[in-house]
C-alpha cells in the first residue's frame, strides 16, 4: 500500500475567471428621455399651459396672451473605473490568464449601474431651473407619498401598499401626464409586498391586468414595473425611496457615452491599465411627472 501517495494528490485549479452576482445591466436607461451634450451642460426651454380668451365684441381690439416659460438645466459629469495589471501577472498566474477582457466586461456593468443611479439621483434630486441654471427646484409633498400613506383609518409605516400604488397613480392623473410610458422603479422587497400582501393583484377583479408573470409584476395600474436594488435606502430608517415617473420627465444626457482604453504605462514598470470613461449626467424635467413613494423595509 502507498501511504504516502496522498500527499502526492493535485489540485484542479481554475483556468478562467467568473463574475460574481450583480446587475449587468442597466434597468433605465431606455426608459427616459435620451440626448446628447456637446458641451458643459444644456438647457431645456418649455412652454407651460396657456389659455384662450373669450371674444366680446366685433372687431374688437386684438390682445395678445403672455404663456409661461421655463428652463431647465442639465450637467453632465465624468466617470471612470481603472484596473492595473502587473507586467509579471500573466507569469505568476500559472494557468489562470490575466483577467483582461474579464475587466473590460466588468468596467462595462459598472458603467450601467452608473447610468441607473445617475438616473434615480435626477428623478429624486434637485433640479435646476432659470436664466443661469441657478434655482433649485425638489420636489414638493404633493409629488410624495408618505411611508405611513393609508387611504383611511389610522396612518402607520408600511411597505408597499395598493393604497400607495393607487395615490401615485392619482397624482399622475390629476397632473394630466401622459399614461403611454409610465413606470414604478422598485427594489425586491415591494415586490414581495405585492405578491404576499395585496390580495387584489391576484383576485379575478384585475383579469385585465397580467399582475403576476413567473412571480414577476410586469404591469399594474398603468405602471410597468422595474426593479433594481439601487434605489436610495435609509439605512437608519429601513425606508426605501421608490419612483413612479413618466418617462419625459427625466432626461438623460449623454457627454461621451462608454469608452474603454487598455494602455501600457510605462512609468508603473510597463503595467497594463484598463481604464473605462463615461460622462452622463441627469435632469429631472417636470416635478408633475415624477411621484417619491416612500416604503418600509424593517425586517
Amino acid at each position: 500500500m502507498l501511504t504516502q501517495l496522498p500527499e502526492h494528490f493535485q489540485t484542479d485549479f481554475a483556468d478562467n475567471w467568473e463574475h460574481l452576482v450583480q446587475q449587468k445591466e442597466s434597468r433605465l436607461e431606455n426608459k427616459v428621455r435620451r440626448v446628447t451634450v456637446n458641451g458643459k451642460e444644456r438647457t431645456f426651454s418649455q412652454l407651460g399651459k396657456s389659455k384662450m380668451r373669450l371674444i366680446t365684441t366685433r372687431n374688437g381690439k386684438t390682445v395678445a396672451s403672455d404663456t409661461p416659460m421655463a428652463k431647465r438645466w442639465l450637467r453632465p459629469k465624468g466617470y471612470d473605473e481603472v484596473t492595473f495589471i502587473d507586467q509579471f501577472d500573466s507569469i505568476a498566474l500559472g494557468e489562470l490568464p490575466a483577467p483582461e477582457s474579464e475587466h473590460v466586461v466588468s468596467h462595462a456593468y459598472a458603467a450601467k449601474r452608473t447610468m441607473d443611479e445617475v438616473i434615480i439621483a435626477g428623478l429624486e434630486g434637485t433640479a435646476y431651473i432659470g436664466e443661469d441654471g441657478t434655482t433649485a427646484v425638489d420636489l414638493g409633498n404633493s409629488q410624495k407619498v408618505a411611508v405611513d400613506y393609508v387611504a383611511s383609518g389610522a396612518a402607520a409605516n408600511s411597505g408597499l401598499t395598493l393604497a400607495k400604488l393607487t395615490r401615485a397613480k392619482y397624482i399622475l392623473d390629476k397632473n394630466e401626464v401622459e399614461t403611454e410610458g409610465r413606470y414604478f422603479v422598485h427594489s425586491a422587497q415591494q415586490l414581495s409586498d405585492l405578491l404576499v400582501n395585496v390580495v387584489e393583484v391576484k383576485s379575478s377583479d384585475f383579469s385585465n391586468v397580467k399582475a403576476l408573470v413567473d412571480g414577476v409584476v410586469n404591469r399594474f395600474l398603468g405602471f410597468e414595473f422595474v426593479m433594481t436594488e439601487l434605489l436610495t435606502l435609509t439605512t437608519a430608517t429601513d425606508v426605501r425611496t421608490c419612483i413612479a415617473y413618466q418617462k419625459d420627465g427625466i432626461a438623460l444626457g449623454v457627454g461621451q457615452d462608454k469608452t474603454v482604453k487598455i494602455d501600457i504605462r510605462s512609468d508603473l514598470n510597463h503595467t497594463i491599465q484598463i481604464r473605462t470613461v463615461l460622462m452622463i449626467g441627469a435632469a429631472r424635467l417636470e416635478e408633475e411627472r415624477v411621484v417619491l413613494v416612500y416604503t418600509d423595509e424593517s425586517p
